[in-house]
């Protein structure tokens, strides 16, 4: 049935048209959501003084969203940076605690196992492993029983990989789909997609590892091979102090129709020292300008409609020396804006960091 969906859709450009259109929309959603759910946990770790549990759930969700926040920014054809390499521990340890909560759900216990060779190894590709684990570790908290357990162990192959392994106390999977559960978008759990797996695969051959099963009954055993390559150490993790007022004395428009979106730039750009004036459409925007001088505009470009240029040039020109940043998961081409025309763009799911970076650089 996926095939034959897919094949339609294919088929036929308008469908496909309507469905990019679909999952455009969709990722810009996500990506408003991710951007909200980053920046308010920033803000949260930096108002906590000793609360170690509190900074724990806080610095896992945060990691979790920025994994998120990648392979979205991989969606929609944006820069996605190298991730820091960390250590094989370290993965294992973050799979298992981001799958925690649904296992507790389930009744299912997480056990994880490390190889003594592996203790001080580390690999790039950190958010990509990850990915790929925490799909193997959900469906295989989903097809185990109560008071069952899952597995997740990492071993040493050889001198050049080291494979992931997830094992599951779980029926195993049916005769007839071992051949292509990888590819064929079929699912083995109620209420499964099918496409997770057959996902996970792909992304694991683009990023030069592999995803297979090796083990199907009396349970299912999937192994993630990942090449092994010699990095350092990652850096340590990032300061939670407050905020700097690096944007001291500074007016900020922001053109947002995200409400969400507005609040936390306005709660994370004002603890920097800045005014913020809000601006949610056009009209608003155009009753905005007259009102005084502005040293940075950040748009989101789903307030100006088709009239992108208009509305940029109409915010120059009330403030010739306006510093724009464009903050959207879409950067439209702005090819017809005049070449001594600079805007910088900051694409959805953003961080803090890189807006005041783009504000203040």
């Amino acid at each position: 049935m996926a095939d034959k969906e897919s094949a339609r859709i294919d088929g036929d450009p308008a469908l496909r048209r309507s469905t990019d259109r679909d999952l455009a929309g969709v990722l810009h959603e996500v990506s408003n959501a991710l951007t909200v759910v980053l920046g308010w946990i920033d803000r949260a770790r930096g108002e906590i003084d000793s609360l170690p549990t509190v900074e724990d759930a806080l610095a896992i969700a945060a990691s979790r969203a920025r994994h998120a926040r990648q392979i979205v920014r991989r969606a929609i054809g944006a820069d996605v940076p190298d991730d820091v390499p960390a250590s094989v521990a370290t993965i294992l340890a973050e799979a298992a605690k981001g799958c925690e909560p649904e296992a507790k759900r389930g009744g299912v216990e997480l056990r994880t196992s490390l190889d003594p060779a592996l203790e001080t190894a580390h690999l790039p590709g950190t958010s990509v492993i990850l990915q790929i684990l925490t799909n193997l570790l959900l469906n295989a908290v989903a097809v185990s029983p109560a008071r069952g357990a899952v597995l997740l162990d990492a071993t040493v192959d050889g001198p050049d990989d080291v494979v992931f392994g997830v094992t599951d106390e779980g029926p195993g999977v049916p005769v007839e789909r071992r051949a292509n559960l990888l590819d064929a978008g079929v699912t083995t759990r109620a209420g499964g997609a099918g496409i997770g797996l057959r996902f996970a695969a792909a992304l694991a051959r683009e990023s030069g590892g592999s995803l297979s099963l090796v083990r199907a009954e009396p349970s299912a055993r999937f192994e993630l091979r990942w090449p092994r390559r010699a990095s350092s150490p990652p850096a340590p993790p990032r300061s939670t102090s407050k905020p700097a007022m690096v944007l001291a004395g500074k007016c900020i428009l922001v053109v947002e129709d995200d409400d969400a979106v507005f609040d936390l730039l306005e709660a994370a750009l004002a603890a920097r020292g800045a005014t913020i004036v809000h601006a949610r459409t056009r009209a608003e925007l155009g009753a905005a300008l007259p009102t005084g001088r502005f040293d940075a505009a950040l748009c989101d470009l789903s307030p100006f409609g088709a009239d992108v240029h208009g509305a940029l040039a109409e915010i120059r020109e009330t403030n010739p020396s306006v510093r724009i940043v464009l903050i959207s998961g879409n950067v439209r081409d702005l090819s017809g804006l005049p070449a001594s025309f600079e805007v910088k763009a900051v694409r959805k799911p953003f961080e803090i960091g890189e807006i005041v970076a783009a504000l203040t650089a």
